[in-house]
């Protein structure tokens, strides 16, 4: 069947048959740097703009209309099953007609993401669409070698296909979107990391904290990054005291996928610093170091014997 073919069936109701990307057979994938910076709102509370994160050397600004609000960590789910479908996609051979344009079921992407279709499916899925084109992003983060100047959103269009059933609710069969040239590039450049099947299952807070250790940690056994930093990374809102209090609850479940988060209290950061000859007066709390490390190198080490992690460094 040709692409006109194919267009033109889009075009008609349902019941005909589409032609539907394959489902995604591998690993969820996601560009590295969408894993290191917070770039979704982590509460479904609706948010004209995200705070501007600007380190010295990137800096990223998230904004949206305020009837729309910005995409979320949840709606983040569906852009992640559209990036890995368009790189198994073109690792398979099969390149698209238009650059980033996928069509694929939405119980597809509910597999994967691990969501049952439920009444509101339709709205849910409708609303999730929506933020991801509303929202609008300006950064200096470069995807594919290449760089923009401007703003883009995380899909330039979409068409949600369905049904109408007897009782009159609308159900949801399948969806069309067009990832916008940023996204796109990065699903097709070489800074993709595959995701741990739980990612899905995690709260927002562990999400991102799986994301930043996942995208920091490759080769060694651990880094440690000073609190206040990690919490622009992770994209609290929360000052820095409650975010803090926040955390313990977090890292005591002990459900991050792979790796181990653990804060460094005063008491041990006084004492370690002590000990390597320092001399030190009162302890902030935006410098107590979080310490990361891969699980399956075995215990904990010690925070003073890894790497600090500033920018974007791997280790």
């Amino acid at each position: 069947m040709d692409d006109s073919i194919n267009a033109e069936l889009l075009e008609r109701p349902l019941q005909l048959a589409l032609r539907l990307d394959s489902p995604l057979t591998g690993d969820v994938q996601n560009d590295r740097h969408m894993m290191v910076y917070s770039l979704f709102g982590l509460s479904k509370d609706k948010v004209e703009a995200l705070a501007t994160y600007d380190d010295g050397k990137v800096r990223i600004e998230v904004r949206a209309p305020k009837n729309v609000g910005v995409a979320t960590i949840w709606d983040k789910a569906v852009l992640l099953y559209a990036i890995s479908l368009l790189r198994e996609k073109m690792d398979q051979g099969k390149a698209t007609a238009k650059m980033g344009e996928l069509h694929f079921t939405t119980s597809d992407l509910q597999r994967i993401v691990g969501k049952t279709a439920g009444g509101s499916a339709y709205d849910k899925i409708e609303g999730a669409l929506e933020r991801l084109q509303g929202t609008q992003i300006k950064t200096n983060l470069e995807t594919g070698g290449e760089g923009e100047s401007g703003a883009f959103s995380w899909i330039s269009d979409y068409k949600l296909l369905y049904q109408r059933k007897k009782d009159g609710e609308r159900a949801v069969r399948g969806l069309k979107l067009t990832l916008s040239g940023w996204v796109a590039r990065a699903a097709l450049g070489y800074n993709l990391l595959t995701y741990d099947d739980q990612y899905f299952a995690l709260k927002p807070v562990e999400k991102r904290l799986y994301e930043i250790a996942r995208a920091h940690l490759a080769r060694g056994s651990g880094f440690w990054m000073a609190l206040e930093p990690l919490r622009k990374r992770v994209g609290s809102d929360n000052d820095l005291r409650k975010f803090k209090n926040a955390l313990g609850p977090v890292l005591e479940t002990g459900r991050i996928p792979g790796y181990g988060v653990r804060i460094i209290d005063a008491a041990e950061y006084k004492e370690t610093m002590k000990a390597r000859g320092a001399v030190l007066g009162r302890v902030l709390n935006a410098d107590l170091p979080v310490l990361f490390w891969r699980k399956d190198n075995g215990p904990a080490p010690s925070w003073i014997d890894v790497p600090k992690v500033e920018y974007d460094e791997t280790v």
